[in-house]
């Protein structure tokens, strides 16, 4: 599902970053958590996709609901950075993996992290200015697919 989103919103010159193993364990040890199988499996196999403003600017037309991608953190990226939020006071729960373009954060909860691998978990969208948090997929797959869906048949990154 992350290489279909990929092909539709980013441009082909600027290829999705490969994503080691070792580096999602990395993170994964920092933060004492291990990430859901679909999620780490995704972004192994695919990469981190780099999303236009296509995508923002379609979902916007399309008066989507859904809030836009701008960036999935690194797995060096996302133990750091959860950090620097709950210091500025995002939920302790949360764990930070990637953001739309104000800065809001796409997140797993820890809580359903600990117990060990579980195949998929819950996304959550936490709103920074409004200090919101609401749970807006079942799972990862879910949620990027949720880009892939019915609104944006027939448009992609070069629809801008």
């Amino acid at each position: 599902m992350l290489k279909e989103f990929a092909q539709k919103w980013c441009h082909p010159d600027d290829l999705p970053q490969p994503v080691e193993p070792s580096t999602i364990a990395d993170a994964e040890r920092a933060l004492g958590v291990v990430f859901p199988e679909d999620y780490k499996s995704a972004v192994i196999e695919d990469g981190l996709p780099h999303p236009t403003a296509a995508l923002l600017d379609n979902l916007e037309q399309a008066g989507s609901e859904i809030h836009d991608l701008s960036d999935l953190l690194k797995p060096a990226e996302i133990a750091a950075t959860t950090k620097d939020w709950r210091a500025a006071g995002l939920p302790s729960n949360l764990v930070i993996f990637g953001n739309d373009c104000m800065g809001n954060c796409f997140c797993f909860d820890e809580n359903d992290l600990r117990a060990g691998p579980v195949p998929s978990s819950p996304i959550y969208f936490w709103d920074h200015d409004f200090d919101e948090t609401k749970r807006i997929a079942p799972s990862f797959r879910d949620w990027i697919g949720s880009y892939l869906g019915s609104w944006s048949t027939g448009i992609s990154y070069k629809d801008f």
